[in-house]
């Protein structure tokens, strides 16, 4: 019975306030740098499409 209560060497990360944190802002900057890229992305082909209909309208004429 002793035995189970005198654990060495092991930390529950879910215990240590610092770990946790470092896990959740690790996460959140993942998070962060990934919508910013693809926002980009999604910006530039929206903006070919409305030149390329732009210049399609004007080509009708």
């Amino acid at each position: 019975m002793a035995d189970q209560n005198n654990v060495e060497n092991e930390q529950d990360p879910g215990a240590n306030t610092q770990m946790f944190r470092a896990f959740v802002n690790e996460a959140q900057t993942e998070a962060k740098s990934e919508p910013k890229l693809n926002g980009r992305i999604l910006a530039v082909i929206g903006a070919v499409v409305i030149l390329i209909a732009v210049i399609a309208a004007i080509a009708v004429l």
